[in-house]
């Protein structure tokens, strides 16, 4: 077991049972059984939880642990998905936890929010804004998608190396967020007929459920614009440049 690790229990700091490898299992421990996981080191304190399980009392005991537990503090918890937030103060993570607490009933019936957001905002991140002001962005920091006439949709034909998708899944074709069909893509993508055909650039919020490189699910907060592809007259196409940031969207 890492150092700085324990495992509670119905409000008891606990040892947990082991695995055939002598090692505790995560995901049977958390998902099933209803411990809570805290972690302290050098990136400060972690609280890993699953939010259908019976675990209210142990979740309490984290609140208590935490505000004597050295910062920043990182909530992981499991809801659809792995959802990380992160705090500076150890009140506003106890805050937050004892929020989720009371939601811990609400399942998610949506695995991609979407909302547009306002360009004067000052959280907009530089690499957007001068996307934004210009109306175009470089190849390293983007993503191109065409439309293709066959199956009527929007496909990804180039991934910039200093893109999200690079850097999250690498340059991979047929990565999760390059595929078509499923209801990320369709959702992402609504918006793309209206900005081949009127030129202007579209600005937004997204907090989407996606499978990791790992095949474990987590939601990913990031803000997005979508431009207009230009030197392709023969065929309708975007350029979208989107960055990890926090976003005015809570699903929970």
């Amino acid at each position: 077991m890492p150092a700085g690790t324990i495992w509670v229990h119905k409000a008891e700091v606990t040892a947990p049972p082991l695995a055939a490898d002598g090692l505790p299992d995560e995901r049977d421990l958390l998902h099933r059984r209803g411990y809570v996981k805290i972690t302290e080191d050098a990136g400060g304190t972690t609280v890993k939880w699953t939010m259908f399980t019976p675990n209210w009392a142990s979740l309490y005991f984290a609140i208590e642990y935490i505000l004597n537990s050295p910062g920043p503090y990182h909530l992981n918890y499991y809801s659809a998905g792995w959802f990380q937030e992160r705090f500076d103060l150890a009140s506003d993570a106890a805050d937050r936890l004892t929020q989720l607490i009371y939601k811990s009933d609400i399942h998610l019936s949506r695995t991609v929010y979407i909302q547009p957001a306002s360009e004067n905002n000052p959280r907009v991140p530089p690499l957007l804004r001068a996307a934004l002001e210009k109306n175009e962005i470089d190849e390293e920091h983007s993503v191109d998608c065409i439309y293709d006439q066959q199956s009527q949709k929007f496909r990804v034909q180039r991934v910039g190396a200093e893109s999200t998708i690079a850097k999250l899944w690498g340059m991979s074709p047929v990565s999760y967020p390059c595929l078509t069909g499923h209801s990320y893509d369709q959702a992402v993508s609504r918006i793309y007929p209206e900005v081949s055909r009127t030129g202007d650039p579209h600005y937004d919020h997204i907090y989407a459920a996606m499978t990791s490189p790992n095949g474990e699910v987590v939601w990913v907060p990031y803000q997005r614009v979508v431009l207009p592809l230009k030197g392709t007259r023969s065929k309708k196409g975007v350029r979208i440049v989107t960055e990890l940031a926090r976003v005015d969207i809570s699903p929970l």
